[in-house]
């Protein structure tokens, strides 16, 4: 049977729907606390939003979100390419220790700090050894090019892990969307210019409401 025929609904070509794909990223810490930290990172973080972090903890992972309270360029790096690369600090306060997250945080920062403290408005924060443990999901953008109630069709200049499911969000008709996508295919497209890549990304979860929005969308492409 053709691929095509498998498919649970009929997908439909788009232009101009731009969304974000939520990618977890390297970072700096400079200093941290169970109430926030210090981090350098290699995108400009957005002062007043929200981004989710995972820390590995021995066998499992913590998960926090954090808020954005000043953010700025701090400097630039030079690779051996050539490339000039910037870096931006941000100051994080997270939004979500309860008493078990907590605890484990703290467990962390203890098993991985450096004898060096640097007061701070509301308590001490301290220097860890290493943030190789420590990831933020910085949003990757790209465009769709085809949708369905069931998953789509995305061009990104991003290579994504096969079978790993990943935040995403896109717009439609001034409407955010989010859903936990899982990559299906992830296909390299040969050009001179940048590296891009095409991604094919199964639905995993969407809220009614946002499946409600996707549903309008489409509605109004069948009737073109």
């Amino acid at each position: 049977m053709p691929k095509e025929n498998k498919r649970r609904h009929k997908r439909y070509f788009v232009n101009g729907i731009l969304g974000n794909v939520l990618y977890p990223s390297d970072l700096n810490i400079i200093n941290i606390s169970i109430d926030g930290a210090a981090i350098e990172t290699k995108k400009r973080l957005e002062l007043n939003r929200e981004y989710s972090f995972k820390v590995k903890y021995k066998d499992s992972f913590i998960h926090l979100k954090g808020l954005v309270v000043w953010s700025l360029l701090s400097q630039t790096e030079k690779r051996d390419s050539g490339e000039i690369i910037p870096v931006y600090k941000a100051g994080i306060r997270f939004t979500n220790i309860l008493n078990g997250k907590a605890n484990m945080l703290r467990k962390f920062i203890e098993e991985n700090r450096i004898n060096i403290y640097e007061k701070r408005f509301g308590g001490i924060r301290v220097k860890i050894a290493s943030s190789e443990d420590v990831k933020i999901d910085l949003p990757c953008k790209y465009e769709v090019k085809n949708i369905s109630l069931s998953g789509m069709l995305v061009e990104t200049e991003s290579q994504f892990e096969f079978n790993v499911k990943y935040e995403m969000e896109f717009l439609v008709n001034e409407n955010r969307v989010n859903i936990i996508g899982k990559v299906s295919n992830c296909i390299k497209i040969i050009s001179e210019d940048v590296d891009k890549y095409e991604i094919g990304i199964e639905f995993i979860e969407m809220s009614d409401k946002d499946k409600e929005i996707l549903k309008s969308f489409i509605d109004t492409l069948e009737e073109e």
